[in-house]
């Protein structure tokens, strides 16, 4: 459990410090982004203290390009307009302001709004009742409710019955996350669920990126991180793309790195020396999302010389292959997070000759060229029983 923590919490180091709200000095914790300023956000916990899980949190959003000051949730909505007011003129913040409350928290972030300038609400595991929808009238900017609903059906018919009665037109919107249950958001408490967590992060960022910003071009910054890759070969500048504990997997192959010392020696000994210049790549679609870019290639290459990511321990054959890739880079703020890779390694194997697919429904090169165009043949592996449907009603 531990190991899954790191990549939540490796973020800035935030402080725990003072400032004087309502009279007297309180407790909060600060994080800002690495460029040293950011559009603001006030992060009101689910409880009085500022444990590590909401450290984790505060140091997350800060990372992703926020100035962010975390609050307990025994202020009060004046002290709350307060520290906002506070937060705004840091030399930290630059721009607007947006809100995250968790728990007892996601209540007071959603009254603050109407005394406040948020831009933005996005709240975790709002306590559900008949006066919510009241409530939710008087938040005057878009607002995301997102709840965590793993097995409790009646708490799961609350929040769909809650997302009916919301007709806005700013974007607001409710989402439920049935692979988690309350809690799933904060690091360190037995509730975590660092999947769901990922999920309605990006969810989370949907909106605040969309009113505040910061506005970053991923297809740049991977663009950026393939040339070092490719291009350079140049290990220091490829990992100086990315964040301080990075990760990526070859998924058929299992090959890659997690964290920075693994991912390194990685692309210096087993990835940057083994792209030849004789690979052919053809873009087919690219998707861009809050945090994430998906790529679709047609890739085609000579195995002329050992390629670990692709086939390790196979000596070069001398054959050309062709495969359909699919890669899936995370972001956090201006750096790769980490990336997901996916091809059909069992055609891979059947293209260099040592994978005998002869009785497998196994495409060779046909598959990568049927991405390119889809007026390829189908069905080529279902000949018969595709003859059997022939003639019937469509």
């Amino acid at each position: 459990m531990a190991e899954e923590k790191t990549y939540q919490t490796h973020s800035l180091a935030g402080d725990l410090t003072e400032i004087k709200i309502g009279g007297r000095n309180r407790k909060v914790f600060v994080a800002v982004h690495h460029s040293g300023t950011g559009p603001g956000i006030i992060l009101i916990a689910d409880q009085e203290e500022i444990d590590a899980g909401i450290k984790a949190c505060t140091n997350l959003f800060a990372e992703e390009g926020y100035s962010v000051l975390a609050l307990g949730c025994h202020f009060s909505v004046e002290e709350i307009k307060e520290a906002s007011q506070i937060l705004k003129n840091f030399p930290q913040t630059e721009g607007n302001l947006a809100s995250i409350g968790y728990g007892n928290g996601a209540l007071l972030a959603l009254k603050a709004a109407s005394l406040t300038n948020f831009s933005a609400v996005v709240t975790f595991d709002l306590k559900i009742s008949g006066n919510s929808e009241a409530l939710l009238d008087t938040v005057p900017c878009p607002f995301f409710l997102q709840f965590g609903t793993q097995n409790q059906p009646e708490y799961a018919a609350r929040v769909a019955k809650l997302k009916e009665q919301i007709h806005r037109k700013d974007g607001s919107s409710v989402f439920a996350f049935e692979e988690g249950g309350k809690g799933f958001s904060i690091p360190f408490r037995g509730t975590y669920n660092k999947i769901t967590d990922d999920l309605a992060h990006s969810r989370s960022l949907e909106l605040i990126r969309r009113v505040l910003g910061p506005y970053y071009d991923y297809e740049e910054l991977f663009a950026k991180h393939v040339y070092h890759e490719f291009i350079t070969r140049d290990v220091e500048a490829t990992m100086q793309t990315m964040i301080g504990d990075p990760y990526v997997n070859h998924v058929p192959t299992l090959s890659g790195g997690v964290g920075y010392e693994m991912l390194k020696r990685f692309y210096k000994y087993h990835f940057v020396d083994q792209n030849s210049g004789g690979r052919d790549r053809i873009r087919v679609s690219y998707t861009i999302g809050p945090n994430r870019l998906v790529l679709e290639n047609y890739t085609k290459f000579v195995h002329d010389s050992l390629i670990d990511r692709y086939f390790p321990g196979i000596a070069p054959t001398g054959k050309t292959v062709e495969i359909a890739t699919v890669i899936i880079v995370k972001f956090r703020g201006d750096k790769v997070c980490h990336e997901h890779l996916y091809w059909d390694q069992g055609s891979a194997l059947k293209q260099i000759g040592v994978l005998d697919a002869s009785n497998l429904p196994i495409a060779g090169p046909e598959a990568a060229r049927k991405v390119l165009d889809e007026n390829q043949p189908s069905n080529i592996f279902m000949q018969e029983a595709w003859s059997q449907s022939k003639g019937k009603p469509v």
